[in-house]
């Protein structure tokens, strides 16, 4: 699995809730789009915004970073921000589903 990880460095708590609602709604409305397998956004309390967004194969992350900055381009005209990211190849992942085991 092949992944596009994001770190947004903002001033405060509160534009990091805007950016999350931001990448939430372009991101997650670019899943089909770009054969997106995996999507996870989260806050830290400092104003950080870390997003990981994971591809099943190269083409489609490729494709996703042909325009990824057309896709935040509206982020960075209305926000203040540090911006690192990086690709990677997935290592290990685990989530736990959630099951009832009631009948």
């Amino acid at each position: 699995m092949f992944g596009k990880i994001l770190n947004f460095k903002f001033t405060s708590i509160s534009e990091a809730k805007l950016a999350a609602s931001f990448c939430s709604e372009k991101f997650g409305s670019k899943i089909s789009e770009y054969n997106i397998v995996g999507l996870n956004i989260f806050i830290s309390q400092s104003g950080d915004l870390n997003v990981s967004i994971k591809f099943e194969n190269p083409d489609a992350l490729k494709s996703f970073e042909s325009n990824y900055l057309n896709i935040i381009a509206d982020l960075k005209g209305s926000l203040v921000f540090k911006e690192n990211n990086f690709v990677g190849v997935c290592t290990f992942t685990y989530e736990k589903e959630a099951t009832s085991t009631e009948m």
